[in-house]
């Protein structure tokens, strides 16, 4: 399949989003320390909230343009779903080793090695590996760093979304997956409202939000695309917008709601928007620099959060507007030269492409 190059350009855009979400520039621990980064705080962090259902999106939408072909889309999804779990253990496991910053004792490899010696990352890695046993069904639903429930969700979207159009049963899975949504906003950024429903587990992680923002990928691989789709999707993801940040702030100001909340509603409707104009393909969306890079970010967004645990102490140290973006910049420098190293590896490439 020819590769879109306004894809890649947008996949470059939503990785700095996923790195400004867990770099988090300009939070600050006292609410009122510091007014103006209080707001820079709110506006980067609920701007970047389109990148992941983004990248749901586009994979809803190469998948779709794939099988669409096929007869059977089961040979597709299998192909795929080994490709993602590779990435996933193997990701795991480098989780599991000391040697991002934050740990259970929040030391890290050089803090651990004061604490408890030269064996004490050993003992580090030791203690990361029995709160996973203890915990099998975190393991599962999001991997041994926080981050990787990304993979996880798609494997469940995948799995989902092919069962039904095995099956052509488009409506029901249209149906579903709408309801997966729904029970998973009311169950996480909604629960402290009359409408809420109280569960033991986090809805982020699983089917709940992947598989409609990847069966709407799905349906766009079946849509005529023209270069129009640029402003509708602009279009789309300024509603979007909109629509979120009202539910955030009605969440926060009514029902005393944490404002950093993952998905809500409107969430939606960003991703969907931001893919729409990627899709394009958009003659002023050409950069093979940009694109080269877009071609990495799954590497990119597996690596990216030893770098970010790895500088947190210097984020911790530091109060400069500088620093704030200059982590964000540091972080996504980190990553690509990581995973372009292991790109070139014939082994090491398939847990980062």
């Amino acid at each position: 399949m020819t590769r879109i190059e306004s894809v890649d350009i947008f996949r470059v855009i939503a990785i700095v989003a996923v790195i400004v979400i867990h770099t988090t520039p300009f939070e600050v621990d006292i609410i009122t320390a510091n007014p103006t980064y209080n707001y820079l705080d709110l506006i980067f962090s609920h701007l970047s909230r389109f990148a992941v259902p983004f990248f749901f999106v586009i994979s809803g939408y190469f998948w779709g343009a794939k099988v669409r072909n096929e007869s059977n889309p089961v040979p597709s999804s299998l192909f795929m779903s080994k490709r993602i779990l590779i990435i996933f253990f193997a990701w795991c496991f480098i989780y599991l080793l000391p040697l991002n910053y934050t740990s259970i004792y929040e030391y890290g490899v050089f803090g651990t090695i004061y604490e408890h010696g030269l064996l004490g990352t050993t003992k580090l890695f030791y203690w990361k590996l029995i709160k996973v046993i203890q915990e099998p069904v975190i393991l599962l639903m999001q991997g041994t760093k926080v981050h990787l429930w990304f993979l996880v969700g798609m494997l469940w979207a995948l799995f989902i979304t092919t069962v039904f159009v095995h099956k052509k049963q488009i409506k029901l899975l249209v149906i579903f997956s709408i309801a997966l949504y729904l029970f998973g906003v009311l169950a996480k950024s909604y629960i402290n409202t009359p409408l809420g429903i109280n569960v033991e587990f986090n809805t982020r992680n699983g089917p709940f939000f992947s598989t409609l923002l990847f069966v709407t990928g799905y349906f766009l691989s079946g849509k005529a695309i023209t270069t129009k789709w640029l402003t509708y999707g602009f279009i789309v993801f300024c509603v979007g917008t909109a629509l979120h940040s009202i539910e955030i702030y009605i969440l926060w100001a009514v029902f005393e709601t944490p404002t950093h909340q993952d998905f809500v509603f409107g969430t939606y409707f960003m991703g969907v928007g931001v893919a729409m104009a990627a899709l394009s393909n958009h003659p002023s969306l050409k950069s093979k620099f940009f694109s080269k890079i877009g071609q990495m970010t799954l590497g990119i967004y597996a690596v990216h959060l030893l770098f970010v645990n790895l500088l947190w102490p210097i984020d911790k140290a530091t109060d400069s507007i500088l620093w704030e973006i200059g982590y964000v910049i540091a972080v996504l420098s980190l990553s690509i030269i990581t995973t372009h190293i292991l790109s070139k590896n014939k082994i090491l490439n398939k847990i980062v492409v």
